[in-house]
């Protein structure tokens, strides 16, 4: 039985690969070398030994589970939706079959963490963190990219037709603002040629923070979202955001930007069409443009905070265990 001494902290072994050089990392690259930062063990599970294995999203290797079991270690999973490709089947899920197998879990949203009740029912310990954006990166102040326009709304978008990128372009155009530029960020998505919108693709996080200093306004309507790591980037930069009512990302705005109503925000699913009232949009982003203003400084937003957040719940997982 392994058990962490304080003085040493705890050894945590994560699912996926750590590639520190990555330029624009995701959660597992973000925590791993916060973590690090702060002086936490965190390293891939083919290493041998752990206290606490973070299960991020699902496994589908069981003999590493096994492995860590008979050491006993715990296992945390972080759950970023539910993972249900076919609503009539939800129980199909790889991470529910995960979720059965683990000591406690982290959701990345209230709204996930009660869409997962409604569909399979909460049956462990449960924690929220928000997702965090990495503070030296998207630092408030440094360079910026404007793409040549006088007032930027920025958006980011890929292939998945609930990231609803057409209402945010039916927005834009409807603002009538000659000196307003669109820049939407990610891969494939399907970006109309249009002389005030530009596509610059994907983006290290670095050149997406210059896009973000510059910018007047994140602009993000999906008909859902768990906890998009990409507006607590754009928060902690100072950017304003427009959102969708539904889903986690109010949770991460709070009252650093406007959340607009769709048409099924009184229904708990995922699994529908939900675009927002263009109306009431338009109206909030106007006002949000008019106000011209950088939001107060998210350190609840920040990297660091996220990683603290997750070590008091691995914490809190061991001392459970405890017999």
């Amino acid at each position: 039985m392994i058990w962490f001494k304080k003085n040493e902290g705890i050894k945590v072994a994560v699912n996926h690969p750590i590639n520190p050089r990555n330029p624009s990392p995701g959660f597992t690259d973000l925590f791993a070398a916060e973590a690090r930062r702060q002086g936490k063990s965190v390293e891939f599970w083919s290493k041998k030994n752990a206290d606490l294995v973070l299960l991020i999203g699902k496994s589908k290797n069981p003999e590493r589970m096994e492995h860590f079991q008979k050491q006993g270690a715990k296992f945390v999973q972080r759950l970023d939706g539910i993972g249900v490709k076919d609503p009539k089947n939800p129980f199909a899920s790889i991470n529910y079959e995960t979720f059965q197998k683990v000591n406690g879990a982290i959701f990345q949203s209230q709204f996930c963490l009660e869409v997962w009740e409604k569909v399979f029912q909460v049956t462990k310990p449960s924690y929220i963190v928000l997702n965090g954006a990495d503070e030296k990166v998207f630092s408030r102040e440094g360079k910026k990219n404007n793409f040549g326009f006088n007032r930027l709304l920025v958006t980011a978008a890929r292939w998945r037709e609930w990231k609803n990128l057409d209402q945010v372009i039916e927005v834009f155009e409807t603002l009538g603002d000659k000196d307003l530029g669109l820049a939407v960020i990610g891969e494939g998505a399907a970006v109309p040629k249009h002389p005030r919108i530009v596509a610059p693709g994907r983006l290290s996080h670095r050149q997406m923070a210059e896009v973000f200093r510059a910018a007047d306004l994140f602009i993000y309507l999906p008909w859902y979202e768990w906890c998009p790591k990409v507006v607590a980037q754009a928060l902690v930069t100072g950017l304003p955001v427009l959102c969708s009512y539904n889903g986690g990302t109010r949770e991460l705005v709070q009252d650093c930007g406007r959340a607009v109503g769709g048409e099924k925000d009184a229904e708990l699913e995922y699994f529908y069409r939900n675009p927002v009232d263009p109306a009431e949009a338009v109206k909030a982003a106007r006002e949000l443009l008019e106000k011209h203003e950088r939001v107060k400084p998210r350190p609840d937003l920040y990297a660091s905070k996220m990683v603290e957040g997750y070590f008091k719940v691995f914490e809190q997982v061991l001392e459970n265990a405890r017999p």
